[in-house]
């Protein structure tokens, strides 16, 4: 029997690999192979479990790519653009123009421009064939091979809340209008990240009702989005209308006396945090590391985000799936995982300057 080709097992490596959180039963030398019909069952003291990485090629580095991760990477992954066939740059300019008008796709004109400039880029060179008339290994290895990014810097207008009672509440009414127009299929009617279309995302909606957010932090989700989510940029929604958003956005999130106490964190729990959380979320808790500019979505900004203790917890004990956010239950203990939500809580920093 001859050995398959080396394309074809690196083919089913990765698709083997692809499947997030997959789970490989392997038994050991040492266990009896299972014979006939009545065999016994498998010695499950001899028998462990291991979990296969989730890989994804970065996407390649040209103008446009910014663009292309606000709008399309929710939905197309990093491995499925990089497959691409080198479509003219007409084609592309069809194929995102059926995004936008047939599927949704929430895009300006000036991001449709730039994310199809950016797809005719890196389609436009594709491996080229040796003798045998395919791609030889050391040019498909560098199709997916990692190249990183330099950090990304978001701009954004800020949105300014309201100065007087009336106005917030008409920004409020307008807000809920639009809130159950465009955010609740994702988000749920009450913010709880529970909507009919959030339940079926691998990269769940944020948990609006559970979590405290600054007005510049919702400046910046609602122009640009969440790079690596479902959460698009709304580019085609005025100042008014974002400003009557996120001002509905920050009442989902019911006041506490929790939120005005900040409890001194411990040495230990600034340790642990450190030790643990730093290197993705950075030592200050704001979402600035060197690691941060390689994953998407990016590490959430505390500074900037007050989650909820219980919910920090729930994030602590289960992780994230789709993100860089590993679960922490076997790794920490319970008191550790506490200490850490406290020392969360603690970094939040308010950027308002509205009716209170």
């Amino acid at each position: 029997m001859k050995p398959l080709p080396a394309t074809i097992l690196r083919i089913v490596a990765v698709f083997w690999l692809a499947a997030p959180g997959m789970s490989v039963r392997q038994s050991r030398a040492e266990t009896p192979p299972v014979t006939g019909t009545n065999s016994p069952d498998l010695d499950m003291a001899n028998v462990h479990t291991i979990t296969l990485p989730h890989f994804e090629p970065d996407l390649p580095v040209a103008p446009g790519r910014d663009e292309f991760l606000m709008v399309c990477e929710s939905c197309h992954s990093p491995r499925y653009v990089t497959m691409q066939p080198p479509f003219p740059q007409k084609q592309w300019e069809e194929t995102v123009s059926k995004m936008a008008k047939t599927y949704g796709a929430h895009m300006d004109e000036e991001q449709k421009q730039a994310i199809v400039a950016y797809l005719a880029a890196i389609n436009s060179n594709p491996p080229k064939a040796n003798a045998g008339g395919t791609a030889s290994d050391d040019e498909e290895s560098a199709s997916l091979s990692v190249t990183h990014m330099p950090h990304f810097t978001e701009t954004f207008p800020m949105i300014k809340p309201a100065t007087n009672s009336a106005e917030l509440a008409a920004d409020l009414g307008r807000g809920a209008d639009l809130f159950k127009q465009d955010c609740a299929a994702c988000h749920g009617a009450t913010g709880g990240g529970d909507g009919f279309i959030g339940q079926v995302l691998l990269r769940k909606p944020a948990n609006l009702a559970a979590t405290r957010f600054s007005t510049d932090f919702l400046s910046r989700v609602l122009w640009n989005g969440v790079r690596g989510t479902s959460m698009p940029s709304w580019h085609n929604l005025s100042q008014n209308d974002l400003r009557a958003v996120s001002a509905y956005v920050q009442t989902l999130h019911a006041p506490s006396k929790s939120d005005d106490i900040a409890r001194a964190p411990t040495e230990r729990a600034k340790d642990l945090f450190q030790k643990n959380c730093a290197p993705c979320h950075g030592v200050h808790g704001d979402g600035e590391s060197a690691l941060a500019a390689t994953l998407i979505p990016p590490p959430a900004n505390f500074k900037r985000m007050q989650p909820d203790a219980d919910l920090i917890l729930q994030l602590l004990r289960d992780g994230i799936p789709g993100t860089a956010m590993p679960s922490w239950k076997e790794q920490l203990p319970e008191s550790d995982r506490a200490a850490i939500a406290d020392f969360v809580r603690s970094l939040y920093e308010a950027v308002d300057s509205g009716v209170k």
